[in-house]
């Protein structure tokens, strides 16, 4: 009997102090611009452990440029599996502005009119190379503030994420923003930025815990000895 009621103990203190896994959030916010001023571009990425993906939010706040392409670099890694691009929305929302222009290059292009060039970002070492490029938008203005899009984690953690660059049109000048109220529906400039990443201390300040799988079944174990227990004890 106190064998069974040690074993019971052992579970509920596994159950105790199980891991619990949850999301923990890049933001990129800080930017080096080939222009006197630069977008307002706030980026953030959220691993979801569960399933196996990066959620990407790329936004303009205030809104005084439009995203037409993004760089990513992921140090040291080749991307050999499908990148699963899925859960496109923009806002305002004309349809799913985003695709995968490229992978594994050291070229600082995202397609027509977009393009790196005049910025020269330094990709680290060893492989410097950009894991992942994606085009944002048509050339011209879209009248996109916010991009959402979700693609595998490839095993990776947030500490793979590292130099990110962002080319913008309608870049806005002085404290003028999008959309322009004046009828033009849009400013003439463009940008050329990089920035590296930093961390949300508390990406969710009431955040869902979900636990791990072998979590779930030590609760199920801890229930059905509760429910033995309890019947061994009525039989007495």
């Amino acid at each position: 009997m106190k064998t069974r009621l040690g074993l019971f103990a052992l579970i509920g203190g596994v159950l105790l102090f199980s891991p619990i896994v949850s999301n923990a959030t890049i933001i990129y916010n800080t930017w080096t611009s080939n222009e006197p001023g630069n977008g307002n571009y706030i980026i953030t990425v959220d691993k979801d452990v569960i399933n196996h993906q990066f959620d990407i939010n790329f936004t303009v706040n205030p809104w005084n440029a439009e995203g037409l392409g993004l760089f990513i670099d992921l140090g040291d890694f080749d991307i050999t599996a499908p990148v699963g691009l899925t859960g496109i929305t923009t806002s305002p929302a004309p349809g799913g502005l985003v695709s995968l222009f490229d992978t594994d290059t050291t070229s600082d292009s995202c397609g027509s009119g977009c393009n790196l060039n005049g910025l020269s970002p330094i990709i680290p070492a060893p492989d410097g190379e950009w894991e992942l490029v994606f085009r944002l938008a048509d050339q011209g203005y879209d009248g996109i503030q916010t991009f959402n899009f979700s693609i595998n984690d490839f095993g990776l953690d947030e500490s793979d994420w590292g130099l990110i660059g962002v080319r913008a049109q309608q870049l806005c000048s002085g404290d003028d923003l999008l959309p322009k109220v004046d009828g033009s529906r849009a400013c003439g400039g463009s940008d050329k930025s990089q920035g590296t990443p930093d961390y949300d201390p508390d990406p969710d300040p009431d955040p869902d815990p979900v636990p791990v799988p072998g979590t779930l079944v030590l609760i199920g174990l801890g229930l059905v000895g509760l429910g033995w227990s309890r019947k061994r004890r009525s039989l007495a």
